[in-house]
C-alpha cells in the first residue's frame, strides 16, 4: 500500500514506531501496474515507491499489511487515507458534491464495501482528502528528486521532517 509522508507520521503519532518501522521503499516492478500513476523517490538504491511494510501471513500462506492481524486493522484510526476510501473509485461532480459514478475495486476483497456503513459524503470527504494529500505528497517528491541525486531513506525521512 503507497504512502504519504502525511500518512507516515499519523502512523508513527499513533503507534510510536520509528518510519523505518512502518515503511518501506519498493521497486515499481513490485506493484501489478508498475507503480503507473505513483510518485517514486530517487534514493541511493534506485526509484523507489514509499509503501507500508509487509509481513508474511502464517495461517493464510501470503503477504499482507504488517497492521492487518486477525481480520483487522491495528491502527485503524491512523490508517493511510487510500486505506480510509478502499476499495471504492469515485467520480464528483464539478463542484465535487455529489457522487457521479462509483466503482468497487477487487484486486483485492474488503468484507466491508457493502455493509451499508459507507455513506456519500464520508467517502467524498475522504476521496477529498487522499487528492490533497496526494497533491502535497506529490510536491515533496519533486522537491526532493530535484535537491539530491539519490540518498538513504533515513535522509528522504529527515528532508520530510520526520526524523
Amino acid at each position: 500500500m503507497p504512502v504519504t509522508h502525511l500518512d507516515l507520521k499519523r502512523l508513527m503519532l499513533g503507534t510510536k514506531l520509528k518510519p523505518s518501522e512502518i515503511v518501506e521503499f519498493y521497486k515499481s516492478s513490485e506493484f501489478a501496474d508498475d507503480g503507473e500513476g505513483l510518485h517514486f523517490v530517487e534514493l541511493d538504491m534506485g526509484r523507489r515507491v514509499m509503501g507500508l511494510k509487509k509481513r508474511f501471513d502464517e495461517k493464510e500462506q501470503k503477504e499482507g499489511c504488517k497492521f492487518y492481524l486477525d481480520q483487522r486493522c491495528t491502527v485503524y484510526e491512523h490508517r493511510p487515507v487510500t486505506c480510509r476510501v478502499w476499495p471504492f473509485t469515485l467520480s464528483l461532480d464539478d463542484e465535487g458534491r455529489r457522487i457521479t459514478k462509483m466503482e468497487i475495486n477487487d484486486a483485492l476483497p474488503c468484507p466491508f464495501e457493502l455493509d451499508g456503513k459507507n455513506q456519500p459524503k464520508d467517502l467524498i470527504r475522504n476521496w477529498k482528502w487522499d487528492d490533497n494529500q496526494d497533491e502535497e505528497w506529490e510536491v515533496s517528491v519533486k522537491n526532493w528528486n530535484l535537491g539530491h541525486k539519490g540518498g538513504s531513506p533515513e535522509a528522504f525521512f529527515k528532508f520530510l521532517c520526520l526524523i
